[in-house]
């Protein structure tokens, strides 16, 4: 098979793969919202959003660091085992933060140890699918994300059913845990059978990635987990329910980019290599087809939400309609920029694109602000959300076909 046509099956498994993920972590949602109200669903929400804030400090970069250097040869593992005995630590560490930030947040102890089991079991998660996409194990994330999803919707209707409420975050522990270490043990297998050699990753420039792809990926990702914790602080818990209700409809479009992005990075890494005309004209051809493909999906679901939002989550969310539709113009914003970013990072270019992403966030966070005084913390999330993602998309594809020197690593 040619790397093109290598390139687009990736892509496509990756997306198949996460769209199962993507929608069990929907069931989820609509299963608690349903079941267990606007309350319980908000706190859900929210300890999604810390887990996935804090696993932006290193995990996820990690998990992108393994996609683009790691792999079966000799430095691939190398590589891949350094970034493992980083992620040991730097789990430990995000899980005791998880732990106070969410006691701060006014959760009890039973429910902190959750929210900190969750951001540990996330975070490797995370890394392991960037684990298996360095190592060109595509197939098998699919097929791990399909498992691991159908289990933790059976164990939460499990936990519903058997009226264990505050244990409603564990099955999805138990879900991304399952996957993490089912990948860390196939990509130990897969090492012990293949010895050819792969491209070098050099400590300094690994680091430089690591930092630079954590900093773009805060800018990028946070404001939309904050924007959660911000409905949840600033609203009142009826309110804060019906914008988790509309983000965790919005959700699903915005994994499309990160599906296909680490599928895509060994690609970038390729791209960095050629002349700035090849390498414009290839991310020129992906930018234009993502937008497509997200600005339809965003326009199909837009179109959809007044009818489908009560349906799904029952006429007590009506009221999230308006929510939805609006974040929706912030998951396209925030998809484009999610992809752009990751192609910046592998051809050198982190520090701009980082400085792009992170004034657009600034702003986004200030128009949160002054437009919650007014309208309340889950109107202000979305208005401010939406600005960020928009302006930070435009900087994005500006600087991405505009012509730059690539940065040093050393």
């Amino acid at each position: 098979m040619t790397d093109s046509g290598s390139a687009v099956r990736d892509s496509v498994l990756s997306t198949i793969g996460t769209i199962a993920q993507g929608a069990s972590r929907f069931a989820y949602t609509v299963i608690v919202g349903r079941l267990l109200g606007a309350d319980v669903l908000a706190a859900t929400n929210t300890a999604f959003a810390v887990s996935i804030l804090l696993s932006l400090l290193g995990p996820t970069a990690a998990g992108n660091a393994a996609a683009a250097f790691g792999g079966t040869g000799q430095t691939g593992r190398l590589t891949t085992k350094a970034l493992t005995i980083t992620m040991v630590w730097l789990s430990a560490i995000l899980g005791a933060v998880a732990l106070v930030t969410a006691h701060l947040l006014g959760g009890g102890g039973a429910s902190s140890l959750m929210v900190a089991a969750l951001t540990v079991s996330w975070s490797w998660y995370i890394f392991g699918r960037g684990v298996r996409f360095g190592m060109r194990q595509v197939p098998a994330v699919a097929v791990w994300d399909n498992v691991t999803g159908a289990l933790s919707l059976v164990l939460l209707v499990a936990v519903i059913l058997t009226h264990m409420t505050p244990l409603v975050l564990a099955p999805a522990v138990i879900g991304y845990g399952a996957f993490a270490l089912a990948s860390l043990v196939g990509a130990r297998r897969a090492a012990r059978r293949h010895d050819s050699e792969e491209r070098p990753a050099p400590t300094q420039a690994l680091a430089h990635f690591l930092i630079w792809s954590s900093l773009g990926l805060i800018a990028t990702n946070g404001i939309m987990q904050v924007s959660m914790v911000f409905a949840a602080v600033f609203d009142s818990p009826a309110r804060a329910g019906l914008f988790a209700a509309a983000l965790s409809l919005a959700t699903p479009l915005s994994m499309l980019a990160q599906a296909v992005t680490p599928a895509l990075l060994p690609r970038f890494a390729q791209w960095s290599q050629l002349p700035h005309a090849d390498r414009a004209r290839s991310i020129r051809r992906a930018t234009l087809t993502l937008t497509v493909l997200l600005g339809a999906g965003a326009a199909v679901v837009i179109a959809v939400l007044p009818w489908a939002l009560p349906i799904v989550f029952g006429q007590d969310f009506a009221g999230a309609v308006p929510l939805a539709q609006g974040l929706m113009v912030a998951v396209f914003g925030f998809s484009l920029s999610v992809f752009l970013s990751a192609y910046l990072a592998a051809i050198g270019r982190a520090r701009i694109s980082t400085l792009a992403t992170g004034t657009s966030a600034f702003v986004g966070l200030m128009i949160m602000i002054g437009a919650s005084i007014g309208l309340g913390g889950a109107v202000g999330a979305v208005i401010g959300t939406g600005s960020a993602m928009i302006l930070s998309a435009s900087l994005l594809a500006a600087i991405s076909l505009w012509p730059g020197r690539k940065e040093s690593v050393r």
